[in-house]
């Protein structure tokens, strides 16, 4: 009978040392990701695109467009002015006397994601506010690709 008794003594201390084992475990791990940083919600940062519509320019918003603003169209195949000439992203931005300028790429609201993010990413300014067309410079649009 104590041969029984000792077996059950030597199965609990392995059972408390694995217990302990894994509780140690459990602490790193937490002092690990406190170390990090995780939970800490000012330590990230989001960017975010505003996608406003830009006609809607009653409030004082992003998308409120000021005298000095250059703005750019992206049909989802070329760039265009406020006339709706083609030009170069770049040259434009290059040309800018104040680099701070802030510049506004108005997008097509049907392109994709993928066609918007390049569209983004050609246009190289400090101060960039992407908005939608609103239905007015979609007709126009539509009207300057049938005139071409």
């Amino acid at each position: 009978m104590s041969r029984q008794i000792h077996d059950s003594s030597q199965e609990n201390a392995m059972t408390e040392i694995a217990l302990a084992l894994a509780m140690g475990f459990f602490s790193l791990m937490v002092l690990t990701l406190i170390s990090m940083g995780a939970g800490d919600a000012k330590a990230t940062k989001t960017q975010t695109l505003n996608l406003a519509t830009l006609a809607q320019s009653t409030s004082s918003s992003a998308t409120d467009i000021e005298r000095d603003d250059l703005i750019l169209i992206f049909d989802g195949k070329r760039f265009l002015d406020t006339a709706m000439n083609r030009i170069n992203p770049k040259i434009v931005i290059a040309a800018m006397p104040d680099p701070n300028t802030r510049v506004v790429l108005a997008l097509d609201p049907t392109l994709s994601l993928e066609q918007a993010l390049k569209a983004r990413e050609l246009v190289k300014a400090k101060n960039l506010v992407v908005s939608s067309l609103d239905k007015k410079w979609l007709k126009a649009l539509s009207n300057k690709g049938r005139a071409q």
